[in-house]
């Protein structure tokens, strides 16, 4: 036994700082390329062995002789270019004299696959905390289910207790569990070669996608199922999201068309020749324009009133003053207010005060569920009821009803327009009553 070809054996006596060979067997004097009997006597400093490895093998010596207590470790030992891994026993021995019997076994190749495989499994995790997927295995025989942290997070589950198919299966969305158990069956029955991925919701409706192999015995029985399992929520909300966004563009799309498309009819059939028709047609178009960027700066989603008021009329500086607090409206009501403000802008360089030298006030208020715009013209030629209602007109009526869902008023005042527009507050529901509109409230 003590020349057994795997064992390394001997006797060490202890000095004050190294210690000595008594007794040895083949395979330890073989690791430092000398028989047997050339090593007795020899000290760790004799045999070239560095003042480190004496002084920890030292420690150990020296704890188990004061002791009188067997130690067993394992520890990295390296010599003349020689490394490795050992299992060593070291046993104190009868009489006075301090001396430790050791019995060591390499264990390299099972330490270097200890090594590697703790590797391997910071690697694993590593990836995994990287790309947020969950590790899951279902032992099938067991029926149990082992998830890790990230996995019972996703689905709702404790960090402690034990999970089997059933209470996985209950944290399925009812409108998906089917689909999900029927590709785990299809895998079951060897499709794919046992590989299958399903998406599917949790009851909390987070939205996953899992990927799992099914591993088959040599008789060609599932045993064991291995996957993972990513969060998908925000990728579905995004697909969902740009699906909406666009359904509502292509319906943005074909609104601006219709619009432009009306404007284009009716100012043709009042425009006298060509060049007048492009010159308001343009106008019109240009007016879209602008309420379209304020629009697109805000993805979108609102407008602030007194934005669009400013773009409408900031081509005629001083000669206009405006007044209100903002008040965000929905694109569809910011289009058409736009609109409403071009037309009277237009309606006002032409025929009323700035087409002379006068002046231009606008005017808004919150008034409980209500805004109510007031534009009042003062200084230019005198306002005269139309003897007939131009396309101008009918427009801004229009988009008043329609896509502000209030009412307007005209009132041809001899010192020149005034001009009352009242819509319910859009982030209010609308009115039971009528709107009213009430007159102008200008000096």
């Amino acid at each position: 036994m003590f020349n057994a070809a795997d064992v390394f054996a001997g006797v060490f006596e202890l000095l004050d700082d190294d210690y000595r060979y008594l007794a040895l067997n083949r395979n330890t004097a073989a690791f430092y390329g000398m028989a047997p009997a050339e090593m007795i006597g020899r000290t760790g400093r004799e045999l070239q062995v560095t003042r480190e490895q004496i002084d920890r093998r030292m420690t150990t010596l020296s704890h188990v002789w004061e002791h009188q207590k067997t130690v067993t470790l394992e520890y990295a030992f390296e010599h003349a270019g020689r490394t490795g891994w050992y299992l060593g026993t070291f046993s104190p021995l009868p009489g006075r004299l301090p001396r430790v019997g050791f019995v060591l076994v390499d264990i390299s190749a099972r330490k270097s696959a200890e090594i590697q495989a703790a590797e391997e499994r910071q690697r694993l995790k590593v990836a995994m905390e990287a790309t947020h997927l969950g590790l899951w295995e279902y032992r099938i025989a067991e029926d149990r289910v082992i998830w890790d942290r990230r996995m019972r997070d996703l689905y709702g589950v404790p960090a402690e207790g034990a999970i089997d198919f059933a209470l996985y299966s209950s944290r399925l969305h009812p409108e998906d569990a089917e689909a999900a158990h029927a590709a785990y069956r299809a895998a079951l029955a060897g499709h794919n070669g046992g590989a299958y991925t399903t998406v599917h919701r949790t009851r909390e409706g987070r939205s996953l996608r899992s990927s799992g192999q099914v591993l088959f015995d040599d008789c060609g029985r599932a045993v064991r199922v291995l996957g993972t399992t990513l969060d998908i929520t925000a990728e579905v909300q995004a697909r969902e999201q740009e699906r909406l966004l666009l359904a509502e563009l292509n319906h943005r799309v074909k609104n601006n068309l219709a619009t432009v498309q009306s404007i284009a009819v009716q100012t043709g059939r009042v425009s006298p020749d060509l060049p007048t028709f492009l010159d308001t047609f343009e106008g019109r178009l240009v007016s879209l324009a602008r309420t379209h960027d304020v629009l697109t700066a805000r993805a979108w989603s609102s407008a602030g009133l007194a934005e669009i008021v400013g773009r409408e009329l900031q081509g005629f500086g001083g000669r206009v003053s405006l007044s209100g607090p903002d008040v965000a409206l929905p694109s569809g009501a910011a289009l058409a207010m736009g609109l409403v403000l071009h037309e009277l802008a237009t309606n006002a360089a032409k025929h009323g005060a700035l087409s002379a030298d006068g002046a231009i006030a606008v005017d808004w208020r919150v008034e409980g569920r209500e805004v109510c715009l007031a534009w009042t013209e003062r200084g230019g030629p005198p306002a005269r009821q139309p003897t007939r209602t131009g396309f101008g007109t009918r427009l801004i009526s229009k988009l008043a009803r329609g896509d502000l869902k209030g009412r307007a008023a005209f009132d041809y005042a001899a010192e020149g327009l005034r001009f009352t527009l009242v819509f319910p507050r859009p982030d209010q529901p609308a009115a039971e009553e009528p709107v009213r509109v009430p007159a102008p409230s200008w000096p």
